[in-house]
């Protein structure tokens, strides 16, 4: 694979239907499955609005921390509910008003709010490590790059509002791979069924129900993808990296699904059609290719 355009398979009509939605109200943790999706001005409602972070503010993911994807939130009424195997559950409001704690996401500077004492204690203890837990209000928001979504904020998410994923790309991987590879390995929010493998690396602009998308970067793929999400152990062959390496590779980088802005407010339900409007080059980490 040599670029986005380099897609062996013709291009469908349309690009199925909606079969799971995900969102991650911890970032790093275990996704928490819906049946419809609010999205707000940041993307889907709640999605990687808390964080975890070192005492000096830097984050903490399954990137370096794997055991994060034991933590299972619930959003129930007004509240997020931690799980942990071992461990009672632990309430929290989903509006917290602590200080602002400085933070920082791939080198770049945020801010955050504190959450509670209790909350950094919990996760310290199951994460074995001294950490806290940070929230990001609505008004503390940071830009998506310009470079490819101008105009766009996002919460704690690497870059971007929402990833979709089509089933059809991940039924190909688990042909090439010889094995089964969840897609709750990639943490995407929208899995569609797709008209053929990876025909979603066109989708510069579609519709979910009434809502308009539109694909604005490949996703980046990390050793995150090798974590199991359900115990936080990685993959002993590296797995599903080591094959991935062999077809969606562009230069130095590999890819897997679409990152996505939406047009604004709007909801999604699993069901919905998806209607691709505009298809062309989406760009990877570099804006040629």
């Amino acid at each position: 694979m040599t670029g986005p355009a380099a897609n062996p398979y013709a291009p469908g009509s349309g690009g199925g239907q909606v079969t799971r939605l995900w969102v991650h109200p911890l970032k790093g943790a275990r996704a928490t499955a819906l049946r419809t999706m609010e999205f707000d001005a940041l993307g889907p409602r709640w999605d990687r609005r808390w964080m975890v972070v070192r005492p000096g503010g830097g984050m903490v993911t399954q990137r370096d921390t794997p055991r994060l994807a034991v933590v299972h939130p619930h959003l129930d009424n007004g509240t997020l509910r931690l799980e942990a195997e071992g461990m009672d559950p632990l309430k929290l409001p989903t509006a917290p008003l602590g200080d602002p704690v400085g933070v920082t996401i791939h080198g770049k500077g945020a801010v955050g709010c504190a959450v509670s004492p209790d909350a950094d204690a919990w996760l310290s203890t199951v994460l074995g490590r001294d950490v806290r837990l940070v929230f990001m209000r609505e008004e503390d928001a940071r830009p998506t790059d310009a470079a490819y979504a101008e105009g766009h904020r996002v919460s704690f998410a690497d870059g971007f509002p929402a990833l979709l994923l089509s089933e059809r790309s991940v039924e190909e991987l688990a042909r090439r791979s010889g094995r089964e590879i969840p897609a709750e390995r990639f943490r995407p929010n929208i899995v569609v069924t797709g008209a053929h493998p990876h025909d979603e690396d066109q989708w510069q602009r579609f519709t979910v129900g009434g809502t308009g998308f539109s694909g604005v970067k490949l996703c980046t793929r990390c050793k995150v993808t090798t974590t199991d999400q359900r115990t936080g152990v990685r993959d002993p062959d590296r797995e599903p990296l080591r094959t991935l390496a062999l077809y969606r590779r562009i230069e130095s980088a590999v890819y897997f699904g679409v990152n996505v802005v939406h047009d604004g407010p709007g909801r999604i339900t699993v069901g919905d059609r998806v209607e691709v409007l505009e298809r062309g080059i989406i760009p990877g980490a570099g804006l040629g290719g």
